[in-house]
């Protein structure tokens, strides 16, 4: 944890995924998403051995051992990391800013997802445009995975984003 507590846990330590929604409250998310920064308010909807536990741990706890119960949950969690990571970068006022709806209010959760969505994927076609041009013959080299033991050339544009910024 963010106060350097390791816990141990057995599979029944963990309670199932919660069943909570964040879209009204981004401020709330925020202040639960980890324990260590300013926004942190040392509160949780999930408390393990007396220690709230912060929604940026939850894959952790989840994943193993939980795995079926986690799909169900891995999608919001995403979302919900995406908003955090937006919200962080300014005010709040700026957030919303920027999550403007045309009617002049406040975007509902889903279209701030969508609205960030389409700007990745905007921001990774333009890395994988970047991509090709820099390293134009060496792609192929380059920009590949391994699968069952075959090595392939990336095609997804989220990974080759994430590959080129690695080189850079």
């Amino acid at each position: 944890l963010g106060d350097s507590t390791v816990l141990q846990l057995a599979d029944d330590d963990t309670p199932d995924p919660p069943a909570v929604s964040f879209t009204n409250d981004i401020p709330c998310l925020n202040a639960m998403w980890d324990d260590n920064t300013m926004h942190w308010l040392n509160k949780s909807i999930i408390t393990i051995q007396g220690h709230p536990i912060t929604v940026k741990y939850w894959p952790l706890l989840y994943r193993y051992g939980h795995d079926q119960q986690w799909k169900g949950t891995k999608s919001k969690w995403t979302d919900w990391w995406d908003v955090v990571e937006h919200y962080r970068q300014g005010t709040p006022d700026q957030f919303w800013a920027d999550f403007k709806a045309d009617s002049g209010e406040r975007m509902k959760f889903t279209a701030i997802v969508q609205k960030l969505r389409d700007e990745h994927k905007a921001e990774h076609a333009t890395l994988v445009e970047c991509a090709h041009q820099e390293f134009q013959a060496e792609f192929n080299d380059l920009f590949t995975y391994r699968r069952g033991g075959e090595g392939h050339v990336m095609s997804k544009p989220s990974a080759i984003a994430r590959k080129y910024i690695e080189l850079k």
